[in-house]
């Protein structure tokens, strides 16, 4: 009862004093404090991620002696924060947090302005996690690997095929002309503005020769350019995983009897660029790599095979098959014949075309 009646006799001074309150002076401290709700509202909105659904960062780059201003701008350009005034009013807040060390970070929409601002004041390089598809051309995992700002790609292809950097990278060479297929397709880990171009090679390359040596360590140096180049054009060819052995064990068959390997994928690597459908004249490419004009295996690897391609050079499936033939599914018709190859060219094309593809 006792503090029933306290607080009984707390409210009604307290509506004693309000009452005692000039109406002028109310609505003015009813303004400030509205005022003050309204900046406090905008400000922690603003700090706030401009899409908090985003996964996905981007590099971000801090040059020596950005100021304050300066990475707000570029924050702001880039879109990765709401407001370049709240940013600086947020850093100014915090002085022990106001530097952004130079270097090169990951920031995404993701982020609020507190995080951007703990990211670019550790001034630790970010790591990079990225996985290399197989099939991958060098181009293709230049390309990957520039969005990600890990390389300068017309310096990353230029390295993959100068000839003392093959030398250095894999030690005796057997003949190999360049480093496409031995960039194994892998998931890395690499840090921004950590690592050359020669030395992400590197780590490809180790990774590829720990795997091949680990598969498959009964066979010799000398023979890796032959079993990656028809793993490579296994890789290309092959949709299905159980098909890829078969294919293997055809190109093997080809190449003993001396026929010309006429892979499709080789063609499409001669053209510089894949198409749907090729045609007569496609296959004229005047290309060393064209295996429709020239006998016996490619310069070398048309892709980067993964360990299932590189499992069926290594151990083809024993068959008769001498062609094969893709269906609009992109499973194959095996046939032992010529005459039987062309049966199964005409099923396939009757198909396509009551298919409308």
């Amino acid at each position: 009862m006792i503090v029933i009646k306290k607080y009984l006799d707390f409210k009604h001074s307290l509506i004693a004093k309000c009452k005692k309150i000039p109406p002028g002076v109310g609505l003015a401290m009813l303004i400030c404090i509205l005022v003050v709700f309204s900046i406090v509202v905008f400000f922690s909105w603003n700090l706030t991620p401009v899409d908090s659904r985003e996964q996905n960062c981007q590099v971000f780059k801090v040059a020596y002696g950005s100021s304050v201003r300066q990475v707000g701008d570029l924050l702001s350009k880039k879109h990765l924060i709401r407001s370049q005034k709240v940013y600086e009013f947020y850093v100014r807040l915090n002085p022990h947090q106001r530097m952004a060390k130079a270097g090169f970070y990951r920031i995404g929409r993701g982020m609020s302005i507190p995080a951007i601002v703990r990211e670019l004041r550790r001034g630790i390089p970010p790591t990079v996690r990225i996985t290399i598809p197989e099939g991958f051309s060098d181009k293709e995992i230049a390309d990957l690997l520039a969005k990600k700002g890990l390389v300068n790609p017309v310096s990353f292809i230029q390295m993959t095929k100068e000839p003392a950097s093959i030398n250095e990278v894999m030690s005796n060479n057997y003949g190999i002309s360049g480093m496409e297929g031995y960039l194994f397709p892998d998931t890395y880990n690499f840090e921004l503005n950590a690592q050359s171009e020669k030395e992400i090679i590197q780590k490809m390359v180790l990774r590829f020769k720990e795997v091949f040596r680990k598969n498959f360590p009964q066979i010799p140096a000398a023979k890796w350019r032959e079993i990656v180049i028809i793993a490579s054009l296994v890789e290309k060819e092959a949709k299905k995983p159980e098909e890829r052995p078969i294919i293997a064990g055809i190109f093997y068959n080809r190449l003993r009897l001396g026929y010309a390997l006429q892979s499709c994928a080789t063609v499409q690597y001669s053209l510089g660029k894949w198409k749907e459908h090729l045609y007569f004249k496609d296959l004229q490419v005047n290309s060393p790599y064209n295996t429709y004009l020239h006998q016996g295996l490619p310069p070398g690897p048309i892709a980067n095979p993964g360990l299932a391609s590189l499992k069926a050079a290594v151990f083809p499936a024993q068959v008769k098959y001498l062609y094969f033939v893709a269906k609009p599914d992109g499973t194959h018709v095996f046939s032992t014949t010529y005459a039987e190859h062309l049966n199964a060219q005409h099923r396939i094309a009757r198909m396509a075309k009551t298919q409308g593809t």
